[in-house]
């Protein structure tokens, strides 16, 4: 590799955008498309980019392309410099043009059920102008939309995301999960142990998510095992319309489905999940540098935990 000083009158700021979005999207086609290039060009750069640095940034295989391991290092750097000139771009126009700006917020399920949607509404009303963003993913995919600048921030349960690399946690409130049934299930008034309810028909969050691994830890502690009738879901609609058809059981956040429970069309029981309860709050890039429309939703997120904590 060539000396630092001469590697920094090389490398553009197109190179470093070029190669964010070829990991960030997986292909170059992908990646074309999103940065308005033709493929042909889009190849050209990454290929700059690697000449320049002596460094193969990408394994290219049938199922696209993947980041090597000695590129991984060189292109989160690359990220975090394409992330941090978008937000100073956006900086840029919202001091311009006088706009409020837009926010782009990335959600697990914890997270999004009171608290977002109250503080975005408390956003909106102050500044209406404002535009917002929400997208739901998994903690890898939501990680990576941090650090690609894709997304300002990530709400949700902490857990999955605070061991992750370059980010900062604020928690907002600790969060419990409930087991929850329509009132013609044949549990709904079930009092006992969670490991008495093993085999039943289960709503639960995808494998790779820390409340999955939560939830099956405590039956393993009560029963040696976990369901075998399982049906994966995290997304609200089709959660909440799996359930209310009232065959299954379901593991849901507190503060989600609130309408549902007030109208009487699903039940709380009583059982405890040891081992489920964790902080809910807000994950950013470490270092990173918001615009003030995301600092003033985090804000308002801020208001919002703390009115919920106190009711």
């Amino acid at each position: 590799m060539r000396p630092a000083e001469l590697l920094s009158r090389q490398i553009r700021l197109r190179h470093m955008v070029v190669a964010a979005t070829i990991a960030h999207r997986g292909s170059i086609r992908e990646a074309s498309a999103v940065l308005h290039l033709t493929q042909p060009a889009v190849s050209r750069t990454l290929a700059e980019l690697e000449r320049i640095l002596g460094v193969r940034l990408f394994d290219r295989g049938p199922k696209g392309m993947t980041v090597t391991a000695a590129g991984a290092p060189l292109i989160t750097h690359m990220q975090l410099v394409a992330s941090e000139v978008g937000s100073l771009l956006r900086h840029a126009d919202e001091i311009v043009d006088g706009r409020s700006g837009e926010v782009r917020v990335g959600t697990l399920l914890a997270g999004t059920a009171d608290i977002l949607p109250s503080a975005v509404f408390e956003l909106t009303r102050r500044l209406p102008d404002v535009q917002v963003a929400i997208s739901e993913g998994t903690p890898d995919r939501l990680h990576e939309s941090l650090m690609s600048g894709q997304v300002d921030f990530v709400v949700g349960r902490v857990t999955p995301l605070a061991s992750m690399r370059g980010v900062e946690v604020e928690p907002l409130y600790d969060d419990d999960v409930h087991v929850v049934c329509t009132p013609g299930h044949a549990r709904s008034r079930h009092r006992g142990s969670l490991a008495e309810l093993v085999d039943d028909a289960w709503i639960l969050p995808s494998r790779d998510t820390s409340l999955r691994q939560q939830i099956e830890a405590a039956f393993i502690r009560g029963c040696s095992r976990t369901p075998g009738n399982v049906t994966e879901c995290v997304a609200p609609v089709p959660l909440r319309a799996l359930v209310l058809r009232g065959e299954h059981l379901a593991v849901v956040p507190s503060g989600i489905f609130t309408d549902d429970f007030e109208r009487d069309a699903l039940v709380s029981l009583p059982v405890d999940i040891e081992g489920t309860s964790v902080p809910v709050g807000v994950i950013t890039r470490s270092g990173g540098e918001l615009p003030s429309s995301a600092r003033a939703l985090i804000e308002a997120l801020r208001h919002a935990a703390g009115d919920r904590t106190e009711a």
